[in-house]
């Protein structure tokens, strides 16, 4: 995917449940999750796609987007075998095992730590040894899967107060995904994200800085263009965002990324800012807000 500027008419597939693909190779989303994700889709590809940009899904039928060149949300095998069977052609892209590597937060965790105490936990007995101590910025500790969307996945303990229910759910999280991230359960008070693209050559770029809304559930609502942010923080996670890009490329990686991170308050009631919350080695909802959706390959 080369960084430059996009003209080609593209058939799209919006993938937006790639994290739970990448978690499960097996995955298949239900009528459910495709009726869950149609309202999203539906915004995402009015600020994404250009005005002769085709938008293609499992409905549709066989050679309908032929000739055009395929992209995705997140280029997994199940998003590629659409985009073939449409008739279009993949633009190049990196492998799913380079993807599940670059998306899944035991990478994110392998660049340093954020939030104090925050482990990423590949064992049960690490996981709840963790989970026994008092986290010095939150009453409790929230602890996530290796892989998620939307706020999926995750769960709120107190310290030293892990139930049976509790001990479960780490024991699957860490036999299916191999690990889980345990983070203080902060109480945020802004999220913001900067997003870039790298080209196949390892020339990264990164776009303007973003403000995230997003419910109480960690669903995406909207993203704005962070205009009044100091310079600073501006600074600071654009610093961040260059290092993301640099370890993404050590690890093979190209093309759309984005760097989640917050203001949170702390127990003490000082703002701190958390850089690097997440890694989106794809698209994201605000992909077009943070970079001009026509120099994204």
């Amino acid at each position: 995917m080369a960084a430059g500027t996009r003209s080609e008419r593209t058939a799209w597939v919006l993938n937006l449940d790639a994290d739970l693909e990448l978690a499960d190779r097996r995955y298949a989303p239900s009528a459910a999750v495709r009726a869950a994700m149609a309202p999203r889709v539906a915004t995402l590809a009015a600020s994404l796609l250009g005005p002769d940009d085709v938008l293609v899904s499992d409905d549709d039928p066989p050679r309908s987007a032929a000739g055009l060149v395929g992209r995705a949300f997140c280029p997994t095998p199940r998003a590629i075998a659409l985009l073939v069977r449409v008739g279009a052609r993949p633009a190049p892209h990196p492998g799913v095992e380079i993807l599940r590597e670059v998306n899944g937060r035991a990478f994110a965790a392998s660049l340093g730590p954020t939030l104090p105490g925050a482990v990423f936990a590949r064992d049960a007995d690490v996981a709840l040894r963790a989970l026994d101590a008092r986290p010095s910025v939150a009453a409790q500790w929230r602890v996530k899967r290796a892989f998620g969307m939307a706020g999926r996945g995750q769960r709120p303990i107190a310290p030293g107060a892990a139930t049976d229910a509790d001990r479960a759910f780490l024991r699957k999280a860490i036999a299916a995904e191999g690990g889980v991230m345990i983070e203080p359960d902060v109480a945020i008070v802004r999220e913001l994200a900067v997003h870039g693209v790298i080209a196949e050559d390892g020339a990264s770029r990164l776009g303007r800085l973003v403000a995230q809304e997003c419910d109480v559930h960690g669903q995406w609502l909207r993203s704005t263009p962070a205009e009044d942010v100091d310079a600073s923080l501006r600074d600071a996670l654009a610093s961040e965002g260059d290092r993301v890009a640099r370890a993404l490329v050590a690890a093979g990686y190209w093309g759309p990324f984005g760097v989640d991170a917050f203001l949170y308050r702390d127990l003490a009631g000082a703002v701190r800012l958390q850089p690097r919350s997440e890694i989106n080695a794809r698209y994201s909802m605000g992909f077009a807000v943070g970079f001009d959706r026509r120099s994204s390959g």
